[in-house]
């Protein structure tokens, strides 16, 4: 779907067209996005086919104007990592001021002239979506969308979250795992067109799974265990596709299939540590964890204590 070419921080940046994104430090010399470069603190870049990543930060107050005329080069979507910064911007005569808070988002257009004074704060992630990015949506999303929304200063902590998790890979793309990079960029794709997909095209967000099915669709997890095979394989029990199973059983209960999974895992094993002398690596293998460590690792990170101490407390 995507793979994952990965270019160093701080280097030459091919744009999604081939044009180079020079980040060096020349006094007054501006990238593509129409940044000075000789002010950035930060700028490094990882380019995937149809999406590019960035982070562009710089230190203390930054004050600066950025100008970018009309391209054919999709959308751009910018994330503040920081609270406080400051920006009035738009098509030339029609600016508007926003204060960006850490999570919250624009969306705008590549294909418009854009022009924008900004001051306080400057750390953002930021990712250009490439004009065949929409045209594919069927590989991210069950029903394709045909547009995302143009958002300003609006709140999205997941989008934040996952730009987390991206953000080590960017800091050293030659030490990042390139599967890693293409998971996560599919994650991302598939958020916003979820989250921001334009009024007009059709949503299933509402759609929920019948008492019957959650039923059914719990019963083969905790028979076959969750990974993607498994999801797959139950879908197409509930004659459903794997998306858009995925995306109603957590419409209906709220929790992804493997968070259900992993809470009912956790309660068995609290029974089990609390009402039997199994050891810890029984219990890991009754429960379904893959070995002791992972069933110590995952049950600590829920429970804030190792299974170990948590059974001297049960009893």
């Amino acid at each position: 779907m995507y793979q994952a070419g990965i270019l160093s921080s701080n280097s030459e940046a091919p744009d999604m067209h081939g044009a180079a994104s020079h980040s060096g430090s020349r006094a007054g010399f501006k990238d593509s996005l129409g940044c000075a470069t000789a002010a950035l603190a930060r700028d490094e870049v990882i380019c995937l086919p149809h999406m590019v990543f960035r982070r562009k930060s710089a230190h203390g107050r930054h004050k600066s104007h950025v100008d970018t005329a009309a391209q054919d080069r999709g959308l751009l979507v910018g994330l503040s990592l920081t609270d406080g910064h400051q920006r009035a911007g738009g098509l030339p005569g029609r600016t508007k001021t926003h204060l960006f808070d850490c999570g919250d988002i624009y969306i705008r257009d590549f294909d418009s002239a854009y022009s924008a004074d900004m001051d306080g704060t400057f750390d953002f992630f930021l990712i250009e979506l490439s004009p065949d990015f929409l045209r594919n949506t069927e590989t991210l999303v069950e029903r394709p969308a045909k547009d995302l929304d143009r958002v300003q200063a609006q709140e999205d902590q997941v989008l934040r979250h996952l730009a987390s998790a991206m953000l080590p890979a960017l800091a050293k793309p030659d030490a990042a795992d390139a599967l890693f990079v293409e998971q996560l960029s599919i994650a991302i794709g598939a958020h916003l067109l979820h989250r921001h997909r334009a009024m007009g095209d059709v949503s299933d967000a509402n759609h929920r799974l019948s008492v019957c099915a959650i039923r059914q669709a719990q019963e083969l997890l905790l028979t076959v265990g969750e990974d993607s095979a498994t999801i797959a394989s139950i879908a197409e029990t509930l004659s459903m596709s794997r998306n858009a199973f995925y995306r109603a059983f957590r419409t209906s209960l709220g929790v992804t299939p493997y968070q259900w999974l992993l809470a009912q895992r956790i309660e068995q094993a609290r029974r089990l540590l609390s009402g039997t002398n199994l050891s810890l690596a029984e219990i890991a293998l009754t429960c379904g964890f893959s070995d002791q460590s992972h069933f110590t690792r995952v049950f600590g990170k829920v429970e804030g204590i190792s299974p170990g101490h948590w059974r001297q407390r049960a009893r």
